[in-house]
């Protein structure tokens, strides 16, 4: 058959106009491994080789877009392919093929996303590991990686979430305080020894001088609406939810 016309499409695709009229799609890579600009002809058994690779270049040219944005995982690519509605067979080609020439490199990934977190985050080790887990990392790649996440550097960052912590939330009582810090810093992904540690090691106010503070903060709020027992009451009652026995 007949290439009448040759016409440039985007995403490296041309459409050729054969000589009944029908239109093809052929990425630029197939025109020339088939020699159709100097035959200017198409056999039916070409034809049907090129629409089966066409799918593959269409394939590629999804995910090439897809990690424009950032670096993906195997997994991640593998899905959205799917999600387009790639068959499995061609995204079996397409991830291979991608691998082959570092476009999905799970290693690389693994080293780039840690990387990120530690200088970009306040995540914790645990919660990362999840994560990793989550987009389709091996295990034995997520313990080599994770070694650049040392002891140090959490100990930094529960430090500066200790701090942070202790600062806009002076008004409960040190058990209290300790507690929902505690489980801030686990549910983050942080070590529960070492964030235990950290927070024994550091200088709290006295549970007196914060439930003097308190008391006085709560009797100025709330000495114009109560009187007598029924203000003692309120004020012990805010007290109690914040940690504090009656003060003294």
């Amino acid at each position: 058959m007949k290439i009448i016309k040759f016409t440039k499409k985007k995403d490296g695709m041309y459409s050729l106009l054969l000589e009944d009229d029908d239109v093809i799609l052929v990425h630029e890579d197939l025109i020339l491994k088939y020699g159709l600009l100097l035959s200017k002809d198409i056999s039916s058994d070409v034809r049907d080789k090129i629409e089966g690779e066409n799918l593959n270049y269409t394939a590629k040219t999804v995910v090439l877009k897809y990690i424009t944005t950032r670096f993906r995982s195997e997994k991640e690519v593998r899905e959205h392919l799917k999600k387009k509605g790639v068959d499995k067979d061609i995204i079996d080609i397409v991830v291979d093929s991608l691998k082959k020439e570092n476009y999905i490199n799970d290693e690389l990934f693994t080293d780039m996303f840690i990387n990120d977190k530690i200088n970009l985050t306040m995540e914790g080790p645990s919660k990362i590991i999840k994560e990793l887990n989550e987009l389709g990392i091996r295990g034995d790649i997520i313990i080599d990686k994770m070694d650049k996440y040392t002891d140090d550097i959490e100990i930094e960052k529960i430090n500066k979430i200790i701090d942070k912590q202790i600062k806009s939330n002076h008004n409960k009582s040190n058990f209290i305080l300790k507690n929902k810090i505690h489980n801030y810093l686990v549910n983050n992904g942080y070590s529960s020894t070492l964030s235990s540690q950290c927070l024994n090691s550091k200088t709290f106010d006295s549970d007196k001088d914060l439930a003097k503070k308190e008391y006085d903060k709560l009797y100025k709020k709330y000495k114009d609406k109560y009187s007598d027992s029924e203000l003692e009451y309120v004020i012990k009652q805010k007290m109690y939810q914040k940690g504090f026995g009656t003060f003294e």
